[in-house]
């Protein structure tokens, strides 16, 4: 897999962006230059149609092939554009593309938004300054559309019958890396339900190697949070198939720890039973994956260097956990993970390219947005009696307390009876007009004043109330640790998580949250204020 931006990219997928941007760019450009090339094969060339282009050219004092250039960029350009509408369909999200039946109507979709967005674009391009980009010398507005037109829908077509192939030979290549799962109990199981789940990650587990019942566990000491990964632990009869029954390297390492504990010498591998290489080489492995409950007793250190020298690579669960969802494995994360992993760091300079990009970018909004802002805030006077903005006290950066400010999307007396409780997706104190702002986001708005003031970012995670926090923080482990950053009006799990309102969906969004700090960068944040945009306008808003 690929890392960029933070983002981690099955190959698969980035071999298909290259495919269809390549394919599709080249089709705009011959569609988008074919009128011109009668001239460039003969600049004489006296048929109605070329002394047209002809006539057109002079006044722009261009020749055939520098007309044929700026063609071909304004091409290139547009395929940007096109591809946009592709990525906004969620087409290169393999789950989807990989059904047919979505995969057709998408494509359809896709090639409806996209023939509209480009023709607009190039003909206000016209207008504009933007004309020296998206111009087609040679070409009135009207032949411009219909080429545009024409052209993206010939290239959508072959980009459907290419991602047909395309699919295909990747179920025949086999491209996945073989992963053996050391361990087989919450944590191993875990990992392969995520790994099933996720087939566009380009991971495919092989086994699981058993842990012998002698081993301690988890421990819990007094007073430590509780852990509500039950249901994310739980085995499946998928991947209870996968444990490889017969094999005992596991309780090998055991018996090898306690002749050492006893003075004997430690007990050598039996006949007929086989080493961790062995094991790999039979299995044609490529990755060894650590998930193991106790790595003190069971861990095979010899077996697992061996096996590194032979040039099969062993990465840690949560490594992989991380890189197949996006999100950290909080319940399966020990405090070594926090301390000596890359990432969770906080860096003078990194903050203060933040802080400067969350002031400039929400002045922009702030500037570009108030009439929509104005427009809201007479909806919701008019449609709910109450105030037009809500204030309520959040957790924010080092736990300190501060007062957001939203559109008010609920009836003032919300909470007047229930006293603080989680808003549900279909909550009947929501407003009809809050409803339309919570689906775009135009609650948040007013949130920009607080990211002026200091008391939030664009990017980071969504503040809570000290009550919940309180609640939460008692029951999930390393909770506290997302208020090391300023929350923010968008964030890494706003985008990647649905609406919830339990414990086990705090726990998940918490994953996204640490993740985010974990790989925060300049980069990411853009990234994710790009996603909610396409998350806004999919009107997907949680």
């Amino acid at each position: 897999m690929l890392r960029v931006l933070q983002h981690y990219f099955p190959v698969r997928s980035v071999l298909l962006v290259v495919m269809e941007t390549v394919l599709l760019g080249g089709i705009i450009a011959m569609g988008m230059t074919q009128h011109l090339w009668a001239l460039i094969e003969d600049p004489a060339a006296s048929t109605y149609a070329a002394r047209a282009v002809s006539d057109a050219l002079t006044p722009l004092s261009l020749l055939p092939g520098d007309a044929a250039r700026h063609c071909v960029i304004a091409g290139l350009l547009l395929t940007v554009v096109a591809q946009i509408c592709v990525g906004l369909n969620r087409l290169y999200e393999f789950q989807i593309s990989a059904s047919k039946i979505e995969r057709a109507s998408r494509f359809v979709e896709s090639a409806g938004a996209a023939i509209v967005l480009t023709t607009l674009v190039s003909s206000a391009a016209r207008y504009t300054s933007a004309d020296a980009l998206f111009a087609f010398p040679g070409l009135t507005l009207t032949q411009t559309v219909q080429h545009l037109g024409t052209t993206l829908a010939l290239g959508f077509a072959v980009l459907y019958a290419a991602r047909f192939v395309f699919h295909m030979l990747v179920r025949r290549a086999d491209l996945d890396v073989r992963v053996l799962i050391l361990g087989s109990r919450g944590p191993a199981h875990a990992l392969a339900n995520q790994i099933s789940q996720h087939p566009e990650a380009g991971f495919a587990v092989i086994g699981l190697v058993p842990e012998p019942d002698t081993t301690i566990g988890r421990h819990r000491g007094d007073g430590e949070a509780d852990l509500v990964t039950a249901s994310e632990e739980a085995s499946s009869e998928a991947t209870r198939a996968l444990v490889l029954q017969d094999i005992h390297l596991l309780g090998r390492e055991i018996e090898k720890q306690g002749a050492v504990m006893r003075g004997a010498a430690p007990a050598e591998t039996g006949q007929g039973e086989e080493s961790l290489l062995e094991l790999v080489e039979k299995l044609a492995i490529e990755t060894v994956v650590i998930a193991l409950e106790d790595r003190r007793l069971t861990l095979p250190i010899e077996d697992l260097l061996k096996a590194k020298l032979a040039g099969v690579e062993v990465r840690e669960r949560e490594e992989i956990y991380e890189q197949v969802t996006g999100r950290i494995a909080v319940g399966a994360m020990r405090p070594s993970y926090l301390i000596f992993n890359e990432g969770f760091r906080r860096h003078p300079w990194a903050a203060l390219m933040k802080r400067a990009v969350d002031v400039v970018v929400s002045v922009v909004m702030l500037m570009a947005l108030w009439p929509v802002m104005l427009a809201t805030a007479l909806a919701v006077r008019l449609t709910s009696p109450g105030p037009v903005l809500f204030t309520q006290e959040r957790v924010g950066q080092d736990g300190r307390p501060f007062v957001l400010m939203k559109f008010r999307s609920m009836r003032a007396d919300a909470e007047k009876l229930s006293g603080p409780v989680w808003a549900s997706e279909d909550d009947p104190r929501i407003t009809p007009f809050g409803r339309i702002m919570r689906t775009t986001r135009l609650d948040e708005l007013p949130q920009l004043f607080n990211v002026l003031a200091g008391s939030m970012s664009l990017v980071g995670p969504r503040p809570e109330r000290q009550h919940f926090v309180d609640q939460l923080a008692a029951r999930i482990p390393y909770f506290q640790l997302r208020h090391i950053v300023k929350p923010g009006v968008t964030g890494w799990a706003q985008i990647s998580y649905p609406y919830g309102n339990t414990e086990e969906d705090a726990l998940h969004k918490l994953q996204y949250d640490l993740f985010y700090i974990k790989n925060y960068s300049v980069l990411f944040d853009l990234s994710i204020l790009i996603s909610t945009v396409k998350t806004v306008v999919l009107r997907r808003g949680t």
